[in-house]
C-alpha cells in the first residue's frame, strides 16, 4: 500500500509518501531518495494511533535531513 502524506520533505519541500510492505512500513521522499523504516512489529503497536506514527517517522525524517544537511554543507 502506498500513500501520499500531507506532509513535506524537510530537504526539498516535496509531499512524503507512506509505504506499507511485508518487513514494515516506511515514510519517505521520492525526490530527495531519503526514507524513515519502522519494523512491523513496531508499526503494529500503533495500529489504533497512525497518526502518532506517522508523526515520529516524520520527526525522525526531518533530524535525518538536518544531520545530512549538517555533514553535506548544503544550506
Amino acid at each position: 500500500m502506498r500513500m501520499k502524506l500531507n506532509r513535506k520533505c524537510p530537504v526539498c519541500r516535496a509531499h512524503l509518501d507512506f509505504v506499507e510492505k511485508k518487513d514494515g512500513v516506511y515514510v519517505l521522499c521520492r525526490r530527495c531518495h531519503t526514507s524513515v523504516y519502522m519494523p512491523a512489529e513496531a508499526a503494529a503497536e500503533y495500529a489504533d494511533d497512525f497518526p502518532t506514527m506517522i508523526e515520529l517517522m516524520t520527526i525522525e525524517l526531518a533530524d535525518m535531513a538536518k544531520r545530512r544537511i549538517k555533514k553535506r554543507g548544503i544550506r
